[in-house]
């Protein structure tokens, strides 16, 4: 599993929780998250859906999302 995927928690409604410190190279850089930090789909945070692109990342490792 990507490592920084282990920072994160998805909630049943799609959001990820940030559960750890992390910095990781995100779709637009790299990024910085401290934990309690929430990313809900279709909110953006510098600039990405960073809910959709976590789903994405999940994905890459042929893990499934619950929707």
């Amino acid at each position: 599993m990507a490592e920084f995927l282990k920072a994160f928690r998805r909630e049943a409604s799609g959001t990820w929780i940030c559960v750890a410190p992390t910095t990781f190279e995100g779709p637009n850089g790299r990024m910085q998250v401290t934990p309690g930090t929430a990313f809900e789909p279709g909110s953006t945070f510098m600039g990405a859906d960073l809910a959709k692109w976590l789903d994405e990342q999940l994905a890459k490792l042929g893990r499934r999302t619950s929707h």
